[in-house]
């Protein structure tokens, strides 16, 4: 498990005026534990520096040692009346984005103080929201949560490091990145590494610990129809992925795979779906992403999704698209997550989906339809140089498993129903991948995107 990336900062203040009576001191420190506890409640993990601040260095220590403790959002809790500098002194230490709190009690002049915090904020250039309304109000409870949530998705890249194993796949110009650029922007590291590596480590996997895994697979899947000697190899190649991931601390990778991997070996095409699963023959785990044909605009995209979601996140192509009923066919070779099937007893792993390559054993990839639900559509991608994220929301719709041979038989399938008109997402489409997420956050990638300086294309 990867550190918890839902770490926030609380810091709760007001003027450091000598003038006020301890009543008001006390209010201020035990609203200061009674917001913590709601912030903990969404999910979040709150870290503060003590209950109450309100001198200027006081401040600006807290907002210091709170980004050294690795806080991804801040909240600034205001009691009352407040000096501005003081806030904004934490803030710029802090270095993350700033939801500032009011307190909405009457007579505590909360309002007043958080204005003015708002604005300095602004002034100063501060990546800030401003919230006003009580502890008991679910509408200013999910407000603060979308914020933190999306600030904590944002910069929760920085640090993080992606690793791409193999060069660009078959001229994708929409899959590639510039490392410096991704530092800068991003906060992320990108690494490479060579297809042979993972071969290489793979054959060196025993055929025990692979049969085990295996074992696991028959018990859970509906199906598994290729002989047992090509579910090994993608097995020991799954295996293989989680080595170089451990042994190189990656936090979410791009696998190149195709066009020349059916032909030496076979595929990530297991390894692709799994390691995007919830849970594997060890048990369960962390939803890791891992996009395919050394997509890092897609992986990124994937990553952007996991951290607002929990994930899984699905990598699929766009395949075909239903005018007459506005329905989408999704499918990719073989990457998608199983936890989008219905049921494991749903998913088919079938003989490979790639027809137009010559395979040196065969390989695999996991047959299925996609669960009914309502998803969120995202894609990154650039226009002249400059980073945008296309966002729309859908619907996916349940089909029988026999309307898969109107596209590719062995391939997991997903048909979706976007809410938005066709020519608006034709137009906007920025690759032929696309990714999505069970539930509504389009507003979090909204925000994302404005933290991050990405134009949102909704």
């Amino acid at each position: 498990m990867k550190a918890n990336h839902r770490k926030v900062g609380l810091i709760s203040t007001m003027s450091p005026d000598k003038t006020w009576k301890e009543d008001v001191l006390k209010r201020v420190a035990n609203t200061h534990h009674v917001v913590k506890t709601a912030i903990e409640k969404m999910g979040f993990e709150v870290l503060d520096e003590g209950p109450i601040h309100r001198e200027y260095k006081e401040m600006l220590t807290a907002g210091r040692n709170l980004r050294a403790r690795g806080i991804n959002a801040l909240i600034i809790y205001v009691g009352t009346w407040t000096y501005a500098n003081c806030s904004v002194s934490a803030a710029l230490e802090a270095d993350v984005p700033v939801v500032i709190w009011g307190d909405t009690n009457p007579g505590t002049a909360g309002l007043v103080g958080s204005s003015i915090v708002h604005g300095a904020m602004k002034e100063i250039g501060v990546y800030s929201w401003h919230v006003y309304g009580s502890l008991n109000d679910e509408n200013t409870l999910k407000k603060i949560k979308l914020h933190l949530l999306s600030s904590c998705a944002a910069r929760g890249l920085r640090g993080q490091v992606l690793g791409v194993g193999g060069s660009r796949s078959m001229g994708m110009v929409t899959a590639v990145c510039d490392p410096n650029e991704w530092r800068i922007k991003f906060g992320i590291e990108v690494d490479g590494w060579e297809q042979v590596e993972v071969i290489d480590r793979a054959e060196h996997i025993s055929e025990e610990k692979a049969k085990e895994f295996l074992n696991w697979m028959k018990k859970t899947f509906g199906k598994i129809i290729p002989k047992d000697e090509v579910i090994l190899k993608q097995i020991k190649l799954y295996l293989a992925l989680l080595d170089i991931i451990r042994d190189k601390d990656y936090d979410f990778i791009a696998v190149k795979c195709l066009p020349e991997l059916p032909e030496i070996y076979t595929t990530f095409c297991l390894a692709h779906a799994i390691l995007n699963d919830k849970s594997d023959a060890y048990g369960d785990k962390e939803s890791f992403v891992c996009a395919c044909e050394a997509d890092v605009n897609g992986a990124l995209t994937m990553q952007i999704m996991k951290l607002l979601s929990g994930g899984p996140v699905m990598f699929t192509d766009l395949t075909q698209y239903d005018l007459k009923n506005n329905l989408i066919t999704m499918c990719n070779c073989g990457s998608q997550p199983t936890d989008f099937a219905t049921s494991k007893k749903e998913v088919y792993w079938e003989k490979e989906g790639v027809h137009e390559f010559k395979w040196r054993i065969g390989g695999t990839c996991p047959q299925y339809v996609a669960k009914e639900g309502a998803v969120t559509l995202a894609r990154l991608g650039r226009i002249k140089g400059e980073y945008v994220m296309m966002i729309t929301t859908g619907d996916v719709v349940e089909m029988p498993r026999e309307k898969l041979k109107e596209t590719v038989w062995e391939r997991p399938h997903a048909f979706v129903k976007p809410r938005c008109s066709q020519d608006e997402f034709i137009q906007n489409v920025l690759s032929n991948h696309i990714h999505f997420v069970y539930g509504d956050y389009s507003k979090e990638l909204i925000e994302v995107c404005n933290i991050m300086k990405i134009k949102p294309i909704i």
